[in-house]
């Protein structure tokens, strides 16, 4: 997703900065905005970065923009108006970036509109995406130093952005809240899962492996047993239309102006993600063979 976020930010700044009138692309264009963002079931606020394409390249920015920003759910015809805030970059540069106070519903339709004071306007959508079900198989030991658990969800036909698995273990003491190790899953190689066939999506949990992460999260030696209460993890899933070209995420591809693009009236991109959440509990004895220990016993 970072890698993402970096490519339309190159773009945005070359559709809106340029030295020569001659060679400004959007003369003739009907297109009058750059936008990127995405709704977020995570938080209650959401973000968009509004470019106006200028026709006359000898602006170089402004802390105005003509721009209003609305988003309609299509279930209940709410709409609700986003506000604007300047942010300067560490070039000195203005940029815009809308916010919204909206917690997103999964399955649910978002209209987005970017409307200039004279009634033309970009316009683009995102569907949120539903959370699947999951079968979660129980772990295998095929060593003494080795343990792993598959766990397939239904209904995913791409690569997740991100793949976070968490365990739940006690505080040093009674009177401590539970404290979460989190341990996320490289970008690269087969930790993030693997596609099966008819729209299954794998992820083998590294128990093994990931016990050694958490002690070093919890900044504990390596000899320590901590009781582990259970096991989560969160998929970050895009909607539909969040698909690069190909399937790869290559940003000399990207920042071309409208390779990547749902957006009417304008160029960059507006979709959304979901956080698929499920969480479980290891036997006791897969707990003791995993190097933890259960809760309740010393």
């Amino acid at each position: 997703m970072n890698r993402l976020f970096g490519a339309f930010f190159i773009a945005a700044a070359l559709l809106a900065t340029g030295c020569e009138d001659q060679v400004n692309p959007f003369i003739d264009e009907d297109r009058f905005y750059s936008v990127f963002g995405f709704l977020d079931t995570a938080t209650d606020t959401q973000y968009l970065r509004v470019v106006a394409l200028r026709k006359d390249f000898a602006d170089t920015g402004s802390a105005q923009i003509d721009a209003r920003v609305f988003t309609t759910e299509r279930e209940t015809g709410r709409t609700v108006e986003w506000r604007d805030s300047v942010i300067t970059f560490s070039d000195g540069s203005v940029g815009h970036v809308f916010l919204g106070d909206i917690r997103p519903v999964p399955g649910w339709t978002y209209d987005l509109v970017v409307e200039r004071s004279d009634g033309v306007r970009a316009e683009a959508h995102t569907t949120i995406p539903v959370r699947s079900d999951v079968d979660i198989e129980a772990p295998v030991f095929p060593g003494p130093q080795i343990a792993f658990q598959r766990v397939t969800w239904s209904e995913i036909d791409a690569r997740p952005f991100r793949v976070e698995l968490w365990y739940r273990v006690a505080g040093v003491s009674p009177i401590e809240p539970f404290r979460n190790a989190v341990v996320v899953y490289p970008d690269e190689g087969t930790r993030l899962g693997q596609p099966l066939d008819d729209n299954l999506w794998q992820v083998v949990v590294s128990l093994s492996a990931d016990r050694e992460k958490v002690n070093e999260l919890l900044g504990a030696s390596g000899d320590s047993s901590p009781q582990l209460f259970g096991v989560g993890m969160r998929l970050t899933m895009s909607d539909d239309q969040w698909r690069p070209p190909d399937g790869v995420f290559d940003e000399e591809v990207l920042v071309q102006p409208g390779i990547f693009s749902n957006v009417g009236g304008g160029f960059g991109f507006f979709g959304s993600v979901n956080q698929f959440t499920v969480e479980w509990v290891l036997s006791p004895e897969a707990t003791q063979r995993t190097g933890y220990t259960v809760p309740g016993k010393r």
